[in-house]
């Protein structure tokens, strides 16, 4: 019971001298996927922001904890070149086309920027206007979106297979088969002489089949984080931080996450049995009240 009373007046006096501290953040991330690679593929950096509030628990020996929601963006840009690849044309005119592989000089970038509603729990030490802190973070996907362009030209039938497509990318919401049909302008080449009808801007399932989007997205809906970093305090609201956020799950759904050098006997996309890891540095500008 002693023990007990005790425990209680402890928590009562950490509580009297503890400071209650709301603020907000925003700054930029650079981020990236660390994970098994493809011949001629490579993994660069992405861009993106976050912005949010957090509530800080700051006791009176210079630790505390800290609480956030935030909005980030995390992704990375896909690459691939290669002068003998394979890349799977799908006409939509005419109707009864069928898809065919076609090998020549490929030029494929994709910058994938999903975004999550996160929340970071961290533990910091203040040491003068240095605050160093560590934590983890849960990660729930909000959207996620790809941007980018494949370049073409067949090795065979140059003069006649050359073109650029746009890639736009809606994870969350794309369909099998889907391409922009706002946009009248398409691509048209020639196959054995014949008119081809290709989309200028393809979606994320443009290729795939309705069995294979019914796998599920490409970015998983769930991560985790685990956080090291440092705030600077300019005076005593405003602070500038950097921190490291270390992913620790698959990024992407193997179940729909497509090689971009294997294809099956019936010419449509296999998948990748990998682990993209995400990463990312950020930059922050912050104020407590």
């Amino acid at each position: 019971m002693k023990k007990l009373l005790f425990a209680l007046l402890f928590l009562s006096a950490l509580q009297l001298n503890a400071q209650h501290k709301v603020g907000v953040r925003a700054g930029l991330n650079y981020s990236s996927f660390n994970g098994p690679l493809e011949q001629n593929e490579s993994f660069g950096t992405s861009s993106g922001f976050h912005f949010g509030i957090n509530y800080t628990y700051q006791l009176p020996n210079n630790l505390g904890f800290r609480a956030e929601l935030l909005y980030v963006q995390r992704g990375a840009k896909q690459v691939f070149r290669d002068s003998m690849a394979q890349y799977l044309i799908n006409p939509i005119i005419p109707s009864n086309a069928e898809t065919f592989l076609e090998t020549g000089n490929l030029e494929y970038e994709l910058d994938i920027t999903p975004g999550y509603l996160s929340i970071p729990l961290t533990a910091h030490y203040r040491l003068k206007r240095f605050e160093l802190f560590a934590g983890a973070s849960l990660d729930f996907l909000v959207g996620s979106s790809g941007k980018g362009r494949a370049d073409f030209r067949s090795t065979e039938r140059g003069d006649g297979i050359r073109f650029v497509q746009s890639l736009d990318h809606a994870y969350n919401s794309d369909e099998a088969g889907e391409y922009n049909t706002f946009l009248r302008e398409n691509v048209i080449i020639l196959v054995d002489g014949e008119q081809v009808t290709i989309p200028k801007v393809v979606g994320a399932y443009y290729n795939y089949t309705s069995e294979q989007r019914d796998a599920g997205n490409r970015i998983n809906s769930f991560n985790a984080h685990l956080i090291g970093g440092v705030n600077y305090f300019l005076n005593r609201a405003f602070y500038m931080g950097l921190r490291y956020e270390y992913g620790l799950m698959d990024v992407t759904n193997n179940s729909v996450d497509p090689s971009l050098v294997d294809y099956d006997a019936n010419n449509n996309y296999t998948f990748r049995e990998d682990f993209d890891r995400p990463y990312s540095i950020s930059v922050s500008f912050g104020f407590r009240f």
